[in-house]
């Protein structure tokens, strides 16, 4: 059985810099990983890298997307399920850790609408999150939201 993993776009950086970080995802994809990313996480990472690698940043896109290429990424795009989500998201003050990080949430209500698994990320926001009362009375769940250091843990269990 697959376990969908949804990467935030911290991990990609993580990877582009730290060769054992790839290496812990390569070992995942062998024990039945699937790694899910959405347009969005690709459009914040491409900004990313534009603004902050300008000298190397045709480098770092191309390693991106050998990376998106070598791991076989799925990429999700929004459908119907993704804006109620973000809807409910931006209408839900109950947890207000991320109220302010309005791609976070867009990439969480990726990872609730197509039911994965895991999220990873270096956000503790995000990690530490409550999903809005209103999405888990429709059984909407959020994915066990890990650290890199977590993930790594389950995978090597």
């Amino acid at each position: 059985m697959n376990k969908l993993v949804f990467l935030d776009s911290n991990v990609f950086f993580d990877c582009l810099e730290k060769p054992d970080k790839k290496a812990t995802i390569n070992h995942a994809i062998n024990r039945d990983y699937q790694f899910v990313i959405s347009l969005t996480v690709i459009g914040e990472v491409i900004l990313i890298i534009k603004r902050d690698f300008k000298s190397d940043y045709v480098q770092y896109l191309i390693d991106f997307f050998s990376m998106l290429t070598d791991w076989k990424i799925q990429i999700y795009v929004p459908d119907e399920n993704v804006a109620v989500i973000c809807y409910e998201f931006s209408e839900d003050y109950t947890d207000g850790r991320i109220i302010n990080q309005k791609t976070d949430r867009v990439h969480l209500a990726y990872a609730i609408a197509y039911e994965c698994n895991y999220f990873v990320t270096s956000d503790d926001a995000l990690i530490r999150y409550r999903i809005p009362p209103k999405l888990e009375a429709a059984d909407w769940y959020k994915p066990e939201t890990l650290t890199f250091e977590e993930f790594k843990k389950i995978v090597n269990s």
